[in-house]
């Protein structure tokens, strides 16, 4: 078994992120569940589709919940479940965090969480000339 993974973004970010990381990667990544956040449905209806994509992600060990910016419709629908699941949220998920936590996805969740901060940020660097 393995942490399960869910990426909740506004529009289609989660699943570009995913075919990038594919790519780079060289293997599917179809345990990924993808929820597309979409401001014209309801609050209710975008909770129940996390809440759907959680329990199918879960696999005994947890899941790691990425959604792309902090204080957001996304992560606030993630934020009111968490406390009904083995889960945690990371916010700011880039094309870095997804290919890093992938790689990690046999770990303990809190080490996978840890993970994607870290992999996410290794990934930001200024370059100037």
């Amino acid at each position: 078994m393995s942490v399960g993974f869910v990426i909740v973004t506004h529009g289609q970010t989660g699943k570009s992120l995913v075919a990038e990381a594919e790519f780079v990667l060289g293997q599917s990544m179809k345990e990924v569940v993808l929820v597309s956040f979409n401001q014209s449905e309801g609050s209710l209806d975008s909770v129940s589709d996390i809440r759907l994509a959680i329990e199918k992600a879960d696999s005994g060990d947890g899941v790691l919940v990425m959604t792309d910016l902090i204080g957001a419709s996304p992560s606030n629908r993630v934020a009111r479940l968490l406390e009904e699941y083995d889960a945690v949220m990371v916010t700011g998920v880039n094309l870095p965090m997804t290919i890093c936590v992938w790689n990690y996805r046999e770990q303990p969740l809190g080490l996978v969480a840890r993970k994607a901060v870290d992999g996410g940020r290794r990934g930001i660097k200024i370059f100037q000339e």
